[in-house]
């Protein structure tokens, strides 16, 4: 007897679903941590090859150069708070010496004079206020003198960084050439660890394809083809990758085509159980597709879009009216026919008896030629 494969119920078909997503999942963490791994093979350091490529009167020139400009900057901001504090210092004699003229005047205009306190200190702010406006000249001066000196610096460092800009580039452009040599690299690396793994699912899927692990072997080969296709993604040019990707598209929908082709062509033998089984389950015949008018059904009109609907005819009535051969008039296919054992009639196209059980002739022979 053959064995038939069993779906399971819906619960177990969901957990083997979920569960194969997430082994897909899972596998293609683990191939992006490796990838990661390769990454981190050590590559050109642009740094170093400047450090060595570099004359070193440039590199000494603009180290010297942002030493004494970091000075500079330093200077101008210690003698900018100088002013600032000696400017607030003339503005408060400012005010003191305008204090103490205004009680001068008044003492004028009453005859008398101001004590000698207030005169010492008349004295000492004008003294300090000659003394700050010399200070801030002076400071001006200086801040004027470093701003100058800070622009000559400046000025060399331009011309610093342009020598060195015009000394870097051979670097720079051995640096690009040795950056694209390792990512070529990486991506050989990367490669050598996926196309194996490719071909071997590609393998698998071909010869597990809707057996026991069909579902295990589609979650890997995905993660693998999906990591494989970021991998080129990653370190092939746009221009190549759009044709490797367009090739494999079409490589992905020729093989599907020719896959449905040959399904139509050499159909499997579960695929055209389910399709009979349908089309008598709704009284049309599994080749041409015309409604089976038998029985109580004789003179009934229905298509496959009113199924949808409604229910389109009633089976009450004397069930021996169903028990007669029945051949499609419209391909001569031949759909219900008695049965070898019980002689009742039965479905012609599936493959055993509703009544007794018994298999079909071809059925039989089927299952002992498996034995033998």
């Amino acid at each position: 007897m053959k064995t038939k494969k069993h779906r399971g119920s819906f619960m177990l078909r969901f957990m083997v679903f979920g569960f194969s997503v997430a082994v897909g999942l899972l596998a293609f963490w683990l191939l992006g941590y490796i990838v990661r791994d390769i990454d981190r093979v050590q590559g050109p350091n642009y740094s170093q090859m400047l450090e060595e490529g570099l004359p070193q009167e440039l590199q000494d020139e603009r180290q010297v150069l942002a030493a004494h400009l970091v000075d500079l900057k330093q200077q101008i901001v210690s003698t900018e708070r100088r002013r600032q504090l000696t400017t607030q210092t003339t503005r408060d004699s400012q005010q003191t010496i305008n204090q103490l003229l205004e009680l001068k005047r008044n003492a004028d205009e009453n005859a008398t004079s101001l004590s000698d306190g207030q005169q010492s200190a008349l004295t000492d702010s004008l003294q300090l206020f000659l003394a700050n406006q010399s200070q801030t000249q002076t400071l001006n001066a200086e801040l004027s003198n470093l701003n100058d000196q800070l622009d000559d610096i400046e000025q060399q460092q331009r011309e610093n960084e342009e020598a060195i800009t015009r000394a870097s580039r051979p670097i720079a452009d051995e640096y690009d050439e040795l950056a694209e040599q390792h990512q070529w690299k990486l991506a050989a690396y990367k490669l050598a660890l996926l196309i194996p793994l490719l071909l071997v699912c590609g393998w698998l899927f071909v010869r597990h394809a809707g057996g026991t692990y069909a579902m295990l072997v589609y979650a890997i080969s995905g993660a693998v083809a999906a990591r494989v296709l970021l991998v080129m993604h990653d370190h092939f040019p746009a221009i190549y990758f759009k044709y490797i990707l367009i090739l494999l598209s079409l490589a992905i929908a020729t093989g599907v085509l020719v896959r449905l082709l040959r399904l139509i062509a050499k159909p499997s033998r579960d695929w055209l159980l389910r399709q009979y089984r349908e089309a008598y389950a709704h009284f049309f015949c599994p080749i041409c597709d015309y409604p089976i008018q038998r029985g109580p059904l004789k003179f009934a009109v229905w298509t496959r879009r009113s199924l949808k609907k409604r229910t389109p005819v009633t089976v009450d009535g004397d069930a021996a009216t169903f028990d007669q051969p029945y051949t499609c008039p419209c391909c001569e296919t031949t759909l219900f026919h008695a049965c070898e054992k019980c002689g009742g009639v039965r479905h012609s196209l599936l493959p055993a008896c509703e009544k007794c059980g018994v298999g079909s002739v071809v059925e039989r022979d089927g299952a002992e030629e498996s034995q033998d």
